[in-house]
């Protein structure tokens, strides 16, 4: 157990909750407490705060443990009964109990923050990203497809421009279109043009991939185009690599 009286001046760091506590001084029936948290995590004292800051203080607890494990749901319902026996003590001047609450308390955000910890690495374990393969070939299809599932994709294909249309508007958006510029019934380049002129597909992830140099086609490298350009022979791990550094977010 933390004990509070031999830790002022010195933060307890909960990196998954994105929160630093600092113990300033024990006295006179207060605790000053220094709280470092993100800008979108606002920290108001509880007897100056709002009606509807509170309303949305409690909004995003219920929020937090519908989503939440059961060990974290409790790890939450334990560190707000912390908080308002804290606030009573204090209240009646019960300065040595209400160090012992925060102690507790500290103790139960440390476990709250490695419980959430496991959650995020399992997340991250799970995911996996999407890909939509456009190539008319069906060899190149089926070998670049099998790359990008053991390179941790979910990976659905097509064979031609018509496809890849009608695919992305019936399906989830993909995290990455690998397109073939070379297609049957409608080529890449005017596939290209048709995703950049519908809303609906504004900021997709699109990587050229030709057999023939960009300057054969009128598709720009960038918003209005494609995001890069891969010139057949593809090395696969370049694709994944540039896929990786542009759809995943970045880690601290």
């Amino acid at each position: 157990m933390l004990v509070l009286s031999r830790k002022e001046n010195e933060k307890v760091l909960f990196p998954h909750l994105g929160i630093a506590m600092q113990i300033l001084r024990v006295g006179g029936g207060k605790v000053r407490l220094g709280i470092e948290a993100p800008d979108s995590v606002s920290v108001v004292r509880h007897e100056i705060a709002s009606d509807e800051q509170l309303a949305e203080f409690a909004e995003r607890l219920r929020s937090s443990a519908k989503n939440a494990s059961h060990e974290v749901r409790n790890q939450l319902h334990t560190t707000l009964l912390g908080l308002a026996l804290v606030h009573k003590q204090l209240a009646y001047n019960l300065v040595d109990d209400a160090e012992e609450t925060l102690a507790r308390l500290i103790d139960n955000m440390t476990g709250l923050d490695a419980e959430l910890g496991k959650v995020q690495r399992s997340a991250s374990a799970n995911s996996r990203r999407t890909a939509l393969v456009v190539e008319d070939n069906s060899n190149e299809r089926r070998l670049l497809a099998g790359y990008l599932s053991l390179s941790g994709f979910e990976v659905d294909s097509v064979d031609d421009g018509v496809k890849a249309l009608d695919y992305l508007a019936s399906h989830a958006r993909p995290d990455a279109v690998v397109l073939d510029m070379q297609l049957p019934r409608l080529g890449g380049a005017d596939a290209v043009g048709v995703l950049r002129s519908d809303p609906r597909f504004r900021g997709l992830k699109v990587y050229a991939v030709s057999g023939l140099d960009r300057g054969s086609f009128r598709v720009p490298v960038g918003p209005e185009g494609v995001d890069h350009w891969f010139t057949k022979p593809l090395d696969p791990q370049q694709l994944v690599e540039r896929i990786n550094a542009e759809t995943w977010p970045a880690v601290a």
